[in-house]
């Protein structure tokens, strides 16, 4: 029954349809989602870890805010609000892709017979700025123009409250934190990081319509044997995400 969907103790008036961002997370609810007969996109942008972006994509979608002006290296144009994919030689190709993505976002999620549900999965509090900027994505470019600095809670409260505000009222949210450890900035920055985006994401379940998911941690807690990791030790294996997303689809009583 469709009644039964429910997002924390909300109960859907309407079928469901899902919408991801962020972080692997979402990636990975696309076979399952679409195996339980939900409609699904994600990423327009690519994958996106820290929150400050994940934000501003989600502006950019529902509000048409302007994403960052686009950088010019050796002739190549990147736009570093999005992943490594969205560069290109012209600016105006590269600028007319992200329009034609953002307007078949914007298609998918003109479903007024249907109730929204938006799952966010935040990867980390470490974000990388450029000449105080920060971006989403290096896009593999020199290191010299970028500099790494965590992210504190008050900002990352302060920004998505913004968003929040912004989004309508109607939609409902999940919040999640990606279980997969950034081991390149070593263990203990990525549990501090971790721990960031939890204490954040607390702050904000003020609302009925936003709860928070605990995919980080069952893989952490539940599932703690490396036998749920991939090889290289930061990747959940398609074991572990086996559990997660049946878990997922309890907790919203699919």
């Amino acid at each position: 029954m469709i009644t039964a969907v429910k997002v924390g103790t909300e109960e859907l008036s309407a079928p469901p349809f899902f919408f991801g961002i962020g972080s692997c997370f979402v990636s990975n609810l696309d076979p399952y989602l679409n195996t339980w007969g939900y409609g699904y996109q994600f990423n327009p942008l690519g994958t996106s870890f820290n929150p400050i972006s994940i934000s501003k994509q989600l502006r950019w979608i529902f509000c048409n805010e302007d994403l960052s002006p686009t950088f010019n290296h050796q002739g190549v144009f990147h736009q570093l609000d999005a992943a490594n994919k969205w560069q290109n030689e012209s600016d105006t190709t590269l600028q007319e892709s992200i329009n034609e993505v953002r307007n078949e976002i914007l298609q998918y999620l003109n479903q007024p017979d249907k109730e929204l549900v938006l799952v966010i999965s935040l990867g980390t509090a470490h974000a990388w700025f450029k000449e105080n900027e920060l971006i989403n994505n290096c896009h593999k470019l020199p290191g010299q123009f970028f500099q790494r600095i965590l992210l504190s809670k008050e900002e990352i409260v302060a920004e998505w409250k913004h968003t929040l505000s912004l989004l309508p009222e109607q939609v409902k949210i999940i919040f999640t934190v990606s279980p997969v450890r950034y081991t390149r900035i070593g263990l203990q920055e990525n549990f501090l990081g971790k721990s960031i985006l939890r204490t954040a994401i607390e702050a904000l379940l003020e609302r009925p319509n936003i709860v928070y998911f605990p995919s980080f941690e069952i893989i952490n807690d539940e599932l703690r044997d490396y036998s749920f990791f991939e090889s290289n030790g930061t990747h959940p294996n398609s074991k572990a995400v086996e559990v997660v997303m049946e878990r997922f689809k309890r907790f919203l009583h699919l």
